[in-house]
């Protein structure tokens, strides 16, 4: 993440104590899902840019700082409209994922977002010169990335060979 971090923010973070981890998981674990909010959180504090108390967000991150998706997004968006919140940030992968019950429709606001970039424009507060700045210094690195999450070429998946119920080497 810190190489992450350095790439939006230009800050070289070796001089501060931090230390974020989050571990791969396997199918049907989460883990990482709070990989934007942390991201988010470290930004701000390094920018000075605060981040709305009324937004609540989840996703992971890849390294080029696209947001990819997590597991439970209808829960977590039923868990953020129960506490109060307006606007809620998922993986726009997550989109059809999400089946919210009619007691939720119209009390929660659901933002789909693709990169650590369009988390940032929705969750840091305000408009201010601090905001701007940050978001267009944001802009010009994608920009200058020969890969961005709008070109960068799809993940393939080797398919999975069948299941013979047995366990491997048997």
């Amino acid at each position: 993440m810190s190489a992450l971090i350095k790439k939006y923010t230009g800050e070289d973070i070796s001089r501060y104590d931090i230390h974020i981890q989050f571990v791969g998981t396997s199918d049907g674990v989460e883990g990482d899902s709070a990989s934007v909010s942390i991201a988010t959180a470290v930004i701000s504090a390094l920018e000075g840019v605060a981040v709305d108390q009324s937004v609540a967000m989840t996703g992971s991150l890849s390294v080029r700082g696209q947001v990819l998706p997590v597991g439970g997004v209808t829960a977590k968006v039923e868990a953020a409209a129960d506490s109060g919140l307006r606007r809620v940030l998922i993986p726009e992968s997550n989109m059809e994922d999400l089946v919210l019950e009619p007691r939720y429709r119209g009390k929660i606001e659901v933002i789909p977002v693709r990169t650590l970039r369009d988390v940032l424009k929705y969750a840091l507060a305000g408009t201010g010169a601090k905001k701007d700045s940050l978001l267009e210094r944001l802009a010009a690195m994608v920009l200058a990335t020969a890969r961005s999450g709008e070109d960068a070429p799809p993940v393939l998946t080797a398919p999975k060979p069948p299941s013979s119920g047995r366990p491997a080497g048997s």
